[in-house]
């Protein structure tokens, strides 16, 4: 029962959305939802310069994960870091699975030369904040604002167009994928890695234009 950490792959959306929602679940301003939480895991899985998840392992079970999610800080001159969705299994919470999925996280953006890391927690939460402060984070001065920009329906509906390639005007359809690229019926546009081309000419990711 000895506990592994390890980037996290394609086929453990399902378990980190489950601990996901036990996260959303006991934090104020975050409701659960299963659909969201797997799609925004891929994106990121999809994407690895968006940013990396990482996941503690328990007999090959996932029991925890955090998030860091890239950024520029303009201050420091140098890559910056938002850890996010930092959660432990109940079962095994206080055993130490939180200080070392931190520390794996903490060890990766200072190989990475990245200069700081931001995380964010509920006021009222004194556990997680005991916690990060055991860990060397210490409590800013600056206050969180958010500004919604659009509801769920109306991402949906713009993850659902199909996109054309300038190129040879191929068209990328969400709810056929790209078999040949080995991508899934049902995935979005804006989920492709950036390292995806075109079937037909070969033309990047950066070359297709929304097509309504």
């Amino acid at each position: 029962m000895i506990p592994a950490t390890r980037t996290v792959e394609e086929r453990d959306v399902a378990r980190c959305a489950e601990l996901l929602g036990i996260l959303f679940a006991q934090e104020q301003e975050f409701d659960p939802d299963a659909e969201a939480q797997s799609r925004a895991l891929s994106m990121i899985i999809r994407n690895p310069e968006m940013g990396r998840i990482f996941v503690v392992e328990i007999d090959g079970v996932i029991e925890g994960m955090v998030m860091l999610l890239f950024t520029v800080s303009t201050v420091l001159g140098r890559k910056a870091a938002l850890l996010e969705d930092m959660v432990v299994a109940p079962a095994w919470r206080n055993k130490g699975l939180g200080t070392l999925l931190i520390n794996h996280a903490v060890d990766f953006a200072r190989s990475e030369g990245f200069g700081r890391i931001t995380l964010l927690t509920d006021r009222n939460n004194e556990a997680a904040q005991q916690f990060y402060r055991a860990q060397g984070f210490a409590q800013s001065e600056m206050v969180v604002f958010r500004k919604l920009l659009e509801d769920g329906t109306a991402l949906n509906k713009c993850e659902s167009n199909t996109w054309m390639c300038r190129e040879c005007g191929y068209l990328y359809d969400p709810a056929e994928g790209d078999p040949e690229s080995w991508i899934k019926e049902g995935t979005p546009f804006v989920e492709l890695s950036c390292q995806w081309s075109c079937p037909v000419c070969f033309a990047s990711k950066a070359e297709f234009d929304p097509f309504s």
